[in-house]
C-alpha cells in the first residue's frame, strides 16, 4: 500500500523546482529521512519519488532557508507516517485536526531546518 498520495504547495511553491543550497545534502536528507527514492540527480537538479509523490530540487546556493515555504503531503495512515519519523531527533508536530475547505484533516508538521522548508503531513478525518 503506498503511504505518500499527493504533495500540494500551501505558500505557492513549485514542487518541481524547489531551491535548496545544495543538492547532495538535500537528496541525503530526502533519502534517509523521508524515504524518497532518487530517480536523477546531477550537481544542479533531483528529481525524487515516493509512491505518488514526485518533487525537484534546483540549487540556489543563495537560498533563503528564512524564506522556504510549505507544502502539505497527503499519506494514507498519518500515524504509521508519524511513527515511522519518531525517534529521528525531528522537529515534528503533535497531531491536532485542522479544516481546509470546509474539510478536516489530521495533521502534523515536520521543519527541516537545512533549507527551511515544512512538511505538513496529512490524512482526511
Amino acid at each position: 500500500m503506498s503511504l505518500f498520495k499527493g504533495a500540494y504547495p500551501i505558500s505557492g511553491e513549485d514542487l518541481m523546482a524547489l531551491p535548496v543550497k545544495a543538492i547532495s545534502p538535500a537528496v541525503a536528507f530526502y533519502q534517509s529521512v523521508l524515504g524518497f527514492a532518487v530517480e536523477t540527480s546531477d550537481e544542479a537538479t533531483a528529481f525524487l519519488r515516493r509512491d505518488s509523490v514526485r518533487l525537484g530540487l534546483v540549487c540556489q546556493p543563495d537560498h533563503n532557508p528564512a524564506e522556504a515555504g510549505s507544502f502539505a503531503i497527503a499519506v494514507s495512515d498519518l500515524d504509521a507516517m508519524r511513527a515511522e519519523l519518531d525517534g529521528r531527533g525531528l522537529d515534528l508536530g503533535g497531531v491536532r485536526i485542522d479544516e481546509w475547505g470546509g474539510k478536516k484533516y489530521r495533521v502534523f508538521f515536520l521543519r527541516e531546518f537545512e533549507n527551511g522548508y515544512c512538511y505538513c503531513f496529512t490524512q482526511p478525518v
